[in-house]
């Protein structure tokens, strides 16, 4: 490649590289909204920066003493589970005062962050109280709007019931709930929807409807055992179909309001996390540089492009939320980067020590690290995605995280540092040098193209 050409793309690659550092860190307003960064974009979970706390206390009009707290923990455990919740605390505390016998239980949890880049608690607030409802789940029918007739209570009509996604119709976006019914519930709806011209159908939780019974269903609306149901928002939508699927507690808790709460791990830990990896990559594009002399600077600007893109994943990828097990990955993939610098590092001087040129043993130098780098990088990808499918709340993350850096890792050492030493070595005229390689032999002849 001729020197001006490399010049030329090598300050298009630069230019690039500034502007997707530039978006990775930097604030500024938009229009109504808040441009964030990468950086501040990331979702965080509560582990690593806290949340907010909800004490559920039982209702003074609670007709049952709770037998066992430990089910009603599991419980609650479960429905935020089945609402997306990853990383979160719920506990039993109990009053010192001896006539107090009743536990109260605190769930701590962090919201979303919405688009103008602050936690939306009242998401947050609206799941607690839905996992923490009360009441039985009760289906109504009759040919006439908002039936009062209870149907479907001779046994349990509902198999399932999940969220199915979002249809848009025009500029209306509805939010859709699957519910799966029961052989027993199929069977009994099917009659009475067969045996009237018009009927309707409402649920209720408890005294909280959750499907209104204001629109005619058919038989025709049921297709293999499911009704398709609308809500108006994917939050409300992802709350019926968990209070369809589960009921109610048997027990009535009221929800206090929310109180801010730091990380059970220590206060500030996502800006010491931040510290922690902007350390190790400092320390490892120095150590670049005392290896490889100048030719650190390739490892110096592949990594500088491997976080950005990191950085840029980690909100580009629905779903993720950073816990101190996604932390543990992002260090862990800094230093899988590391490595695959170093090998490749090692191969060009192994190839050139041997006698060949300093063009020919980058070249080689690539090609033999290629196998290594690439076969551990997807064999750690592989297995992390098996470990992703397996697993829950930080674990699931570390997975999520250490297989995307993983791959990101090889795709940076085996693509990206190679354009960077095409280019810089073209311009360098692939000067010994540069590169701080010797013979073994004792000839130190210069070796260039």
């Amino acid at each position: 490649m001729k020197k001006s050409k490399a010049i030329v793309l090598l300050t298009i690659t630069l230019v690039i590289t500034a502007v997707l550092t530039f978006l990775a860190f930097a604030r500024f307003p938009v229009g109504t909204k808040n441009f964030n960064g990468f950086l501040g974009a990331i979702q965080t979970d509560y582990d690593l920066s806290g949340g907010t706390a909800y004490t559920l206390t039982l209702s003074r009009d609670n007709v049952n003493d709770v037998d066992d707290v430990d089910e009603v923990i599991n419980t609650l455990k479960y429905r935020l589970n089945l609402l997306g919740y990853e990383n979160y605390s719920v506990k039993a505390i109990k009053d010192v005062d001896e006539a107090v016998k009743d536990y109260d239980i605190r769930i701590e949890a962090r919201g979303s962050v919405n688009s103008f880049g602050t936690v939306d608690t009242d998401t947050l607030s609206s799941d607690i109280k839905v996992v923490a409802a009360y009441g039985e789940l009760t289906f109504y029918g009759g040919t006439s709007q908002n039936p009062t007739e209870q149907i479907l209570d001779d046994g349990n009509p509902v198999a399932d019931a999940y969220y199915i996604g979002a249809s848009t119709n025009g500029s209306s976006t509805t939010y859709n709930v699957n519910i799966k019914f029961s052989t027993y519930g199929y069977d009994a709806l099917m009659e009475l929807l067969n045996a009237n011209s018009t009927y309707y159908v409402q649920i209720n939780l408890g005294d909280t409807v959750l499907l209104p019974g204001t629109s005619a269903l058919s038989s025709s609306y049921i297709n293999d055992k499911s009704l398709v149901i609308t809500t108006g928002s994917e939050a409300s939508a992802k709350q019926a179909a968990l209070q369809i699927k589960t009921g109610g507690l048997a027990y009535k808790y009221e929800v206090s309001d929310g109180e801010d709460v730091s990380s059970p791990l220590g206060c500030n830990l996502e800006v010491k996390s931040v510290i922690a990896i902007s350390v190790l990559l400092v320390a490892i594009i120095a150590a670049m540089f005392v290896i490889d002399k100048k030719y650190g600077l390739v490892s110096c600007l592949s990594t500088i492009l491997f976080t950005d893109i990191y950085l840029f994943l980690m909100i580009a990828i629905p779903g993720i939320k950073v816990s101190i097990g996604g932390v543990i990955a992002i260090a862990l993939s800094v230093v899988l980067l590391a490595d695959g610098f170093m090998i490749t590092s090692k191969r060009i001087k192994e190839e050139f020590a041997r006698g060949k040129t300093v063009k020919s043993a980058v070249k080689t130098g690539f090609n033999r690290a290629l196998l290594p780098i690439a076969g551990t990088a997807g064999i750690l990808a592989l297995a992390s995605l098996i470990l992703f499918a397996l697993s829950m709340g930080a674990l699931k993350n570390f997975a999520l995280l250490f297989a995307v850096g993983a791959a990101l890792s090889a795709a940076i050492n085996l693509l990206v540092s190679r354009m960077f030493a095409n280019l810089i070595l073209a311009i360098v005229k692939y000067n010994q040098s540069f590169l701080g390689l010797k013979r073994t032999d004792g000839n130190t002849e210069e070796a260039g193209e």
